[in-house]
């Protein structure tokens, strides 16, 4: 149904299991790609396709954007670019116009997007933003391996603007890709350097993206207010 409205898959992976049951049954995640829909010559609209073969999760549709420079997917938080379609009495006419509002909505989170392009973020705001999404994974910020600030640090040159956009993109990206440099004690009392790691978890990786989707448009309105 989705090739036959031009939206390609390009990307898949699915949630790990140790119940020999539930092999071949599993969650996964798919994504596609529809001709037409960049954005800029950096990002383009992509659809997000939650789903599990036994039944256990309904079909989930969401729009993302794909930023070309990192390979890295921000998943949309917006609800009316989340679709949810129940397996049982599955239409497919909702369904396909589900994909259809998605591979419409370029214009919009183009819009969204430049709007957050526009907004310079100060130190503190920065060290703010970095604090609420350092939260987003950690209980504890004594205990945590990393400090907040960790997650500013840009992986490329090309990233060094304090932007929201960009600010976003850099969290996002030490967040869900891991690597982060940091520390942590030992049994013993001494510290050891370890690098955080990705996110593996298809629930946490969808949790973590659309969390940080909020987060920014939170810190959009406090700056436009």
């Amino acid at each position: 149904m989705l090739r036959d409205c031009n939206w390609i898959p390009v990307f898949a992976k699915e949630a790990s299991t140790r119940i020999e049951e539930r092999q071949g049954f599993q969650k996964h995640m798919i994504r596609f790609q529809h001709a037409g829909l960049e954005i800029s010559t950096q990002e383009r609209v992509e659809l997000i396709l939650y789903n599990s073969h036994d039944g256990c999760s309904a079909f989930n549709l969401s729009a993302s954007i794909w930023r070309k420079v990192c390979s890295n997917g921000l998943i949309v938080a917006n609800p009316y670019l989340t679709f949810s379609h129940r397996h049982i009495r599955f239409s497919e006419a909702n369904f396909i116009e589900s994909a259809s509002i998605i591979a419409h909505s370029a214009n919009q989170l183009s819009q969204e997007i430049d709007s957050m392009k526009e907004i310079t973020l100060t130190p503190n705001d920065r060290g703010v933003y970095a604090l609420s999404a350092h939260q987003l994974i950690y209980d504890d910020i004594h205990s945590s391996p990393i400090h907040p600030s960790k997650l500013l640090v840009p992986k490329r040159n090309t990233d060094t603007n304090t932007d929201l956009w960009t600010t976003f993109n850099v969290v996002q990206e030490n967040m869900i890709k891991g690597g982060v440099r940091g520390n942590v004690e030992t049994q013993d009392g001494r510290t050891r350097t370890i690098k955080t790691r990705a996110v593996k978890s298809i629930d946490r990786d969808i949790k973590l993206n659309k969390a940080l989707w909020t987060l920014t448009e939170e810190m959009k309105k406090i700056k436009t207010a």
